[in-house]
């Protein structure tokens, strides 16, 4: 990890509270973040002036209270909310900053990715879709055709051409941007969202996952031979 003083303390809360909820403890309490950023941060979140056995510092609750109520950075940025008496979790704003700063401190170096801009607005699209967010959240039962048709961008309707252009320009704009990647952690623009091969391999499975389920309606679709101008 870099040196934790390019940090400011509003994103040590942060990145403290993103790893309670990547450890499972979504939504979690005061307590568990004062502990939490104690743990990784102590000489900024530890009670100053006072060392136990082995000179480590103890949690100083005061300061980490402080800074997640009222007008503080963390909450007057959107980034944590309060879900209940003493317990808080991330915003989806909150979790990208958190990961963004993971990514700066912990991993590789976030890259700008040289695309052309339709290539971008599609892999955000794809990422996007309603596909990947059923797949991702194990909702496997609840995908249905016309997710499928949102993904590849087609429809019921479509042409046996229409549909080869389409798979046909899914699998080569995610091989191009697999390849670009490579191990890499990148950002479409600076400081925005990070993507990396991981988001990519799971776009092409859950193509895969989405050929498979419904074969049958795209065995109708290539046996059509009409094209409509």
């Amino acid at each position: 990890m870099r040196d934790g003083n390019q940090l400011t303390v509003p994103d040590k809360l942060l990145l403290a509270a993103y790893e309670l909820e990547e450890s499972g403890r979504r939504p979690f309490s005061a307590e568990d973040l004062v502990v939490s950023a104690w743990r990784k941060f102590p000489d900024t979140f530890g009670l100053a002036g006072y060392r136990g056995n082995g000179g480590l510092s103890f949690p100083d609750s005061n300061r980490v209270f402080a800074e997640i109520m009222g007008s503080k950075p963390v909450r007057k940025r959107g980034f944590l909310a309060k879900v209940g008496s003493k317990m808080y979790k991330l915003t989806e704003a909150g979790r990208d900053h958190a990961r963004l700063l993971s990514n700066r401190t912990n991993g590789p170096k976030v890259e700008k990715v040289a695309l052309a801009r339709d290539t971008q607005q599609e892999i955000k699209r794809l990422l996007a879709s309603k596909a990947v967010e059923k797949v991702r959240n194990n909702r496997h039962e609840d995908l249905n055709f016309y997710d499928a048709c949102a993904f590849w961008r087609i429809s019921p309707r479509s042409s046996a051409i229409e549909l080869a252009g389409r798979l046909a320009n899914f699998e080569a704009v995610v091989e191009s941007v697999r390849k670009l990647v490579a191990n890499k952690t990148a950002s479409f623009e600076h400081g925005g969202n990070t993507f990396g091969r991981s988001d990519i391999d799971f776009l092409i499975k859950v193509h895969k996952e989405l050929e498979k389920k419904y074969e049958e309606e795209l065995k109708i679709i290539r046996k059509r031979t009409d094209e409509r101008v």
